[in-house]
């Protein structure tokens, strides 16, 4: 018996359709799969950053409030003064900065401060060397560098107010922590207490052993910068890090009243 030739069923002109390739498929379904891989590492795989808070600014604070400020000049006969209403520009993290560190005392000791530096510092001038506009620009960047210190002294841990102590591990300023030339800042410097072992270490630097009686002990990283350290109530349990450093900067000094007489 003839075998009966069937027609083909694919095809208007008799030709089969090409079979897709299992390879393509296959190959096609492996890259979806690396897309999905890929979106889910950068968007759920890698856990999110903080971002490190940066200074803000600048800001304006006025030195000497509504008075102006009377300095005596260094000269061997006669009464020489200045006379002289100051403000700075400054940058920090918090503008509310001042007013939550003078909280509790209504900003008494930073005026002091601040007024006793101006005074220590404008009343070694003599006549000559404020008299002229260079000499006078001399004076109000030592002015800055010198009250710097004091508008931004070094902070440990939680504090607002930087005479104060942090409050989970007890370390805080020393007496001479307006001496300390750590001039970085708070978001950039760290402090290690192993209080067990009785240990601190700034940044890098190396370890300095205490007893739990210094009130104005010394620590240094590995730049050499310092700060001074009070130790005497540190939490005997305490073991951890501490950000330490400053919270803002003096830029420069604005004048707003000056006078020779």
């Amino acid at each position: 018996m003839a075998k009966e030739n069937k027609e083909p069923e694919d095809g208007a002109d008799g030709e089969a359709e090409p079979k897709k390739s299992k390879k393509g498929l296959s190959l096609g379904g492996g890259m979806v799969a690396l897309v999905g891989v890929a979106y889910f590492g950068a968007t759920m795989g890698t856990p999110s950053l903080d971002p490190v808070p940066q200074y803000q600014g600048p800001y304006v604070l006025s030195l000497t409030g509504e008075e102006s400020l009377q300095v005596n000049l260094a000269v061997t006969e006669g009464n020489k003064y200045l006379v002289m209403k100051l403000n700075v520009e400054y940058d920090c993290y918090d503008p509310a900065y001042f007013e939550l560190r003078n909280a509790d005392d209504e900003g008494l000791h930073f005026n002091a401060l601040i007024y006793d530096r101006m005074l220590e510092v404008a009343g070694t001038k003599t006549p000559e060397m404020v008299s002229n506009e260079a000499s006078r620009k001399a004076l109000w960047l030592e002015l800055r560098d010198a009250l710097d210190p004091i508008c931004f002294p070094i902070h440990i841990g939680d504090t607002n107010n930087p005479y104060t102590k942090d409050s989970e591990s007890g370390v805080k300023p020393g007496d001479s922590t307006l001496l300390s030339d750590l001039r970085g800042r708070f978001e950039d410097h760290l402090l290690y207490v192993d209080a067990p072992a009785k240990t601190l270490r700034l940044d890098e630097g190396e370890s300095v052993g205490y007893n739990g009686v210094e009130i104005d002990l010394l620590v240094e990283n590995q730049d050499g910068k310092s700060i001074y350290v009070n130790v005497s109530e540190v939490n005997s349990d305490y073991v951890g890090e501490l950000r330490v450093g400053v919270k803002g900067r003096l830029r420069r000094v604005l004048v707003e009243k000056f006078g020779l007489q």
